[in-house]
């Protein structure tokens, strides 16, 4: 069927042969050149023998034809394969253009809704738009549901415990986790019960079923339980609990005596006359109560009550009693196990407590545990209920034992463990020395003694915690070694070995080991104890989660404390079951290997299986290794005969001494020290001087001083008391919700009918909002303003620790550049230069630093640059020297040398009419402070250098803006040690210009009146009263001294032209419109007013001068988009006073019209113009005569709508020049009588 029977022809493409099929099973081909002439019958000619080349080409086409070989040369097989392949790519072909006008179908269906949704959009028609997208999330394809794993739950959770809301909302957008309503949805968050009340019982009941029952699986295998105790620092601060509709963060002791509901705006105000009479506390502490099951390595809080520090041993013990109790009456200690311990640190109350409640019941015979306990001599075997043991943080006995070897930071548990190991290993390395009973160093063998046994001690303590490749019995062994040891040491040297209380809380510790193992044995005998599970570490770790969540500040409000607990609790549980996301705890490890958290029982290589432990055997083994080195040792034989010291029931490791008597618990446990180490004398104490003085950084706004406050009292009347209420009024008014909707009609409130409605919205609860005069305020806002109208926020000395480190142990001092100190530090003891007053004077003072301050926070040295900035938190006590002057020479400049002495002053003594003399000791801030360098010699100081550096620091003194009345004023005993004086009894140094002020205003506030020399208590308003009259040409009664300037005349001077006379306002963003205004002068006749009240004015007080903002200077900004208000910087601006705003338009603003002084121009500003007028009351105390006065109006009450020039019977607030003339003369004139009487009042 292959044969190209087309070719079989005889033109020029034909075959070269003939086919003869007579015989079609043996076809035969001839060439057509063929000779017939052949050597054998059988054998072709030498034509047709060339034709087998032929045919097998022919073979080779048939088989395999080629791509393009044309349709007329293939046999009928290959036609039929090829209209095969054109079938199957025609079916592709269609299958294709199917799909594709699907594709380009679903494409126009999309194209269609977009074109609605746009015109929906584009027509703002909102229901058309709900109907599209509701269309569009029903088709299949659109909306795909996704399923989450544990895993991302996990992560997720982990992320927004972390991070918040925010970076998971991000996350959620970009990497597709869930969300957080799947989050809330497919999770619960930890949440605790605040304790605002008394601690009860249900509050116990509600956290142990919600946090332990509710989310244990419920065929988990029972496990021991120890309970856990510790305190972490709280901002002492009250916090309204909207859930609760209660007041928390007070103390739980006396939280009794006060009712926590706000009922009214004077229930918040009970709760802080409670506060401030010491009736009832803020927390200063929160008290958390873990439970931790063994080998579970997981912590459950179930309490967490805030606390005043107050609670004695029957308080704890109430709490211990009713936690365990709780516990016991719950579900809990079936489904989750028994109490077997209760672990605290070396807190003296809790461990009174603990004492009282585990440490009263003889263990009975019928006891499971008291077959294997009774046969360990020694062992203190006396319970609590339900077998209960005290146990105390091994981490905790680490730190107080290397306290003894006095480790410069005994916090940090690895350079503890550290040390401890060091000790061991210096031992070692000294066997030999030790070992050498012929060597003639004598004192150095007995050293290395007593070494070798310390290290014996140590070594049994802590190798048991962090030698990994031990067995549990090698474990007790040790511990076994340790008890025997401080038994014979404690029962030879009493406290001068160690301290009653480390001793009790050693042997508890090693007490309740035994004891859990017993009952671990008891209850699973073949699984695993790790002895690490004995301390509090997962409620030291939970700690460390919360200082982690608040970027390491442990100082936090209750209701923070609670949230961060269970965000604690959550990230907990997350690094439980995923451990490789754990990044660790540094403060928590027991080596300082890097990437290895704490040692835990997966680590373990060592046999940990409880079964396989014999106890009774292991103490055995500790008692004579303890005997095998003891029998080295000098103690006499007495003190560890064991076998005869515990053949009696009344001694044993807790009781060295017979009697009953357990040391270190009860206050009259002193014993006779008979040991021989020598006592050191207790240093004489030394009476700290009662002379102490302080510079102190001045507010921008200061109160008139404390001498004038009774006369303005009764100048005043009740109006002081008004002004401060009213500002009280003001910062609860200026938060409350403004924009916020009313509440809806149906929310029932018996409510005043003439209130307003209540608050409404989403998240909005009516019920956390007081009515407070006409205005609704929420409760948080209450608390804040009443009950912390006190709050001082605590310090924040643990970031420095947590950022900067602590200083490295055997830190190298580079000496080769011949100084053992950075030179840029000042050092406590350096000698240094401050201003400080005396009189009517300011001059220079040398003092020796004792003391430095940076934070709060006392420093040996403090960096200079530091120490002088000028916003620097450093203060600098020192006391105050004498110095006199060297004889003058007319080459040598003169100097002041130190003679030794101190400047003293008089002190009263108390309940006598005697007084005795005292060391002046002066703290300064660092920006005050000049450090001296002598030269050759730090006690002798050059005149020049000294006045250059008064000079110096009263100028800097101006900056910061440290006024003469906050300087530390001396009043010495001696006269003429201080000031300092020169040989003729003239004062050698002081500042001109600070001295002059003082001598005007005799050391404080001026009360003389520059310009007509009246005593006045109010200057500012006296002064309004001098410009107002001059300004409207009115004379005065009183006989004036010196007239008011006529250009910006100053609002308490009347002056111009100086520039201590500018003022600045600063004004602060608030919620609503009535910014409150800071301002700030130099002026020296300045006196403190209330700026709300002053611009107000009053019957009492018309006078409106204070200092603005003017509008045209500094526009208002319109609002930002979507709010009612634009925030702009706080920052000080230059201010125009009042009565000076005419004035300032006519001169700076000559494109807007003033009334009755320029006609043409825009109109100025309601705010201007209201600055212009003169109110009634400012008139008729001007004494203006009533047919001259100005008609008043507010901006915006419909009579301002145009400026229309007034009447010529109308007067200007000042003398306007004439419209023709040019206004540069206005700007360039200038009184320079009045300037000059100016500048002298101040030189």
């Amino acid at each position: 069927m292959a044969f190209p029977w087309a070719q079989y022809h005889d033109g020029p493409d034909g075959l070269p042969f003939t086919v003869d099929i007579t015989i079609p099973r043996l076809p035969h081909t001839r060439s057509k050149l063929c000779s017939h002439l052949t050597i054998r019958e059988d054998y072709p000619c030498d034509e047709c023998g060339e034709m087998y080349t032929h045919i097998y080409r022919l073979i080779d086409i048939a088989r395999n034809p080629k791509a393009h070989t044309n349709y007329k040369f293939l046999g009928l097989a290959h036609m039929q394969d090829l209209v095969k392949k054109h079938a199957d790519q025609v079916n592709e072909l269609k299958l294709q253009a199917c799909n594709n006008s699907c594709k380009y179908i679903h494409a126009l269906t999309q194209l269609d809704n977009y074109n609605r949704l746009l015109m929906a959009i584009s027509h703002n028609n909102i229901p058309r738009i709900h109907q599209i997208v509701n269309v569009a999330m029903r088709n299949e394809g659109v909306y795909c549901p996704q399923g989450y794993g544990a895993d991302d739950l996990d992560i997720v959770t982990l992320i927004f415990r972390l991070g918040g809301h925010q970076l998971l909302f991000a996350l959620n957008h970009k990497l597709g986790l869930p969300s957080l309503c799947t989050l809330h949805v497919k999770s619960t968050f930890t949440s605790l019960m605040p304790t605002i009340d008394p601690i009860c019982n249900d509050q116990l009941n509600c956290n142990i079923q919600a946090i332990i029952v509710d989310t244990c699986a419920a065929s988990v295998p029972l496990h021991g339980v120890s309970f856990m105790i510790d305190k972490i620092a709280l901002e002492e601060m009250a916090v309204h609990f909207s859930k609760y509709n209660k007041v928390g963060g007070l103390c739980w002791k006396h939280s009794h005596v006060v009712d926590p509901v706000l009922h009214t705006y004077e229930s918040a105000v009970n709760i802080a006359q409670k506060i401030h009479k010491g009736e009832v506390h803020l927390g200063k502490e929160l008290t958390v109560i873990g439970v931790s099951c063994f080998v579970q390595d997981e912590i459950y809080p179930v309490l967490a009550a805030p606390t005043c520090k107050m609670e004695d041993a029957n308080d704890m013990e109430v709490i211990l009693t009713q936690t365990i109790d709780q516990w016991n009456a719950s579900s809990a200690a079936a489904s989750v196990g028994l109490a077997w311990s209760f672990v605290t640190d070396s807190d003296a109350t809790r461990r009174a407590a603990g004492h009282r409640l585990f440490v009263k019941t003889f263990l009975p015979p019928d006891s499971t545990l008291y077959g294997t306990l009774i046969n360990m001599p020694g062992l203190n075997l006396f319970t609590g209920a339900g077998e209960m043991t005290l146990d105390f943080d091994f981490k905790h006995i680490f730190k107080s034992v290397t306290k003894l070897l006095h480790l410069d930071d005994p916090q940090d548990v690895p350079r503890v463990v550290e040390l401890m190991l060091a000790v061991i290993e210096f031992s070692k390395t000294q066997h030999t020395l030790i070992s050498d009973s012929f060597s003639i160093d004598v004192d150095t063998r007995a050293d290395l003694t007593s070494i070798s046994l310390l290290s014996a001690l140590l070594r049994s303590i802590l190798i048991p915690f962090i030698d990994v490749d031990l067995s549990l019995s090698q474990q007790f062994d040790h511990l076994s070694r340790y008890a025997h040891l401080a038994f014979a040491f404690f029962h030879a040297h009493r406290c001068s070995f160690m301290s009653y209380q480390l001793y009790y809380d050693t042997q508890t510790m090693v007490k309740n080991a035994f004891f859990c193992l017993a009952k671990q044995q008891s209850l699973d005998p073949h699984a695993p104890f790790f002895l690490g599970d004995v301390g509090d570490d997962p409620l030291e770790i939970l700690f460390g989660c919360m200082r982690m969540i608040g970027g390491h500040n442990s100082a936090c409000s209750y209701a923070q404390a609670l949230d961060r607990l269970g965000t604690a609790k959550d990230i907990d549980g997350v690094f439980k079951c995923h451990p490789e996301l754990d990044p660790g705890h540094h403060q928590l490890k027991l080596t300082c290997q890097e990437g290895v958290d704490h040692i835990n029982w997966e680590i373990w290589k060592g046999n940990i299986i409880s079964g396989q432990c014999d106890l009774p055997l292991a103490w055995h083994k500790g008692h004579d290794d303890a005997l095998s080195i003891l029998i080295t040792s000098q103690l006499a034989p007495a003190h560890y005969s064991f076998m005869e010291l515990f053949s009696t029931r009344e001694v044993d490791m807790l009781r060295p001494f017979s009697q009953n008597k357990y040391l270190g618990v009860s206050t009259d446990d002193k014993l006779e020290d008979t040991s021989h180490v020598p006592e050191v004398p207790l240093p004489i104490p030394v009476p700290p001087p009662i002379q102490s003085l302080e510079t102190v950084l001045s507010n921008k706004e200061e109160e008139l001083p404390n001498e004038q406050q009774p006369l303005l009292g009764e100048l005043m009347g009740s109006e002081n008391d008004e002004e401060i209420m009213l500002m009280f009024q003001e910062a609860l008014i200026d938060e409350c919700p403004s924009d916020v909707p009313s509440a809806p009609s149906d929310i029932h409130h018996p409510l005043d009918p003439s209130a307003p409605p209540l608050p409404a919205g989403p998240g909005i609860r009516p019920e956390d909002y007081l009515l407070y005069h006409g205005h609704w305020i929420h409760k948080q806002t209450v608390c804040r303003l009443v009950a912390n109208k006190d709050f001082v926020s605590k310090s924040l000395n643990r970031l420095e620790h947590v950022r900067a480190g602590y200083t490295k142990v055997n830190k190298h001092i580079d000496m080769s550049a011949g100084c053992i100190t950075d030179h840029n530090l000042f050092l406590v003891g350096d000698i240094f230069l401050t201003i400080l007053r005396s009189g009517r004077t300011l001059s220079i003072s040398v003092l020796r630093s004792t003391t430095a301050t940076l934070n709060g926070i006392s420093h040996t040295s403090i960096n200079i640059a530091v120490m002088k900035a000028s916003r620097s938190t450093a203060k600098i006590t020192g006391q105050l020297l004498t110095v006199v002057p060297t004889l003058p020479a007319p080459d040598v400049p003169q100097s002041f040398l130190w003679d030794g002495g101190y400047v003293t002053a008089c002190s009263i003594i108390q309940g006598t009419n005697e007084s005795t003399a005292r060391i002046v000791v002066v703290t300064v801030p660092g920006a005050l402070v000049e450090p001296v360098n002598g030269g050759q010699s730090t006690w002798q100081i050059s005149r020049e250098a000294m006045q250059a550096a008064c000079d110096l620091l009263w100028a800097k003194a101006g900056k910061i803006k440290v006024t003469l009345k906050t300087i530390a004023a001396v009043t010495p005993s001696d006269a003429k040690s201080f000031p300092y004086q020169l040989s003729d009894s003239t004062l050698a140094i002081l500042s001109v210009e600070a001295s002059s002020q003082l001598c005007v205003s005799k050391g404080e506030t001026i009360v003389i009146c520059p310009l007509c020399k009246t005593k006045v208590t109010n200057m500012h308003y006296h002064m309004g009263l001098h410009i107002l009259c001059t300004l409207n040409n009115i004379p005065e009664d009183v006989n004036m001294k010196q007239l008011v300037s006529n250009v910006y005349p100053c609002g308490f001077c009347g002056c111009s032209g100086h520039p201590d006379c500018a003022i600045t306002i600063t004004i602060k963003n608030t919620a609503t419109g009535n910014a409150p205004m800071q301002w700030n002068t130099k002026c020296i006749y300045q006196h403190g007013f209330r700026y709300l009240f002053a611009e107000q004015g009053s019957k009492n007080k018309p006078v409106r001068n204070v200092p603005l903002k003017c509008e045209l200077c500094h526009p208002i900004l319109p609002p930002e988009p979507g709010k009612s208000s634009r925030r702009v910087p706080a920052v000080a601006i230059d201010a125009i006073w009042c009565y000076n705003m005419v004035e300032h338009v006519l001169n700076e603003h000559e494109e807007y019209s003033v009334p009755g002084c320029r006609a043409g121009g825009m109109p100025v500003l309601p705010g201007v113009l209201k600055a212009m007028q003169l109110t009634e009351l400012e008139q008729a105390s001007a004494n203006i005569p009533k047919e001259k006065w100005q008609p008043f109006s507010i901006p915006g009450d419909g009579h301002d709508k145009e400026n229309v020039v007034p009447s010529t019977s109308c007067t200007s607030k000042r003398s306007a020049p004439s419209t023709t003339a040019p206004q540069a003369s206005k700007k360039a004139r200038t009184n320079l009588t009045n300037a000059h009487s100016a500048v002298s009042l101040r030189t």
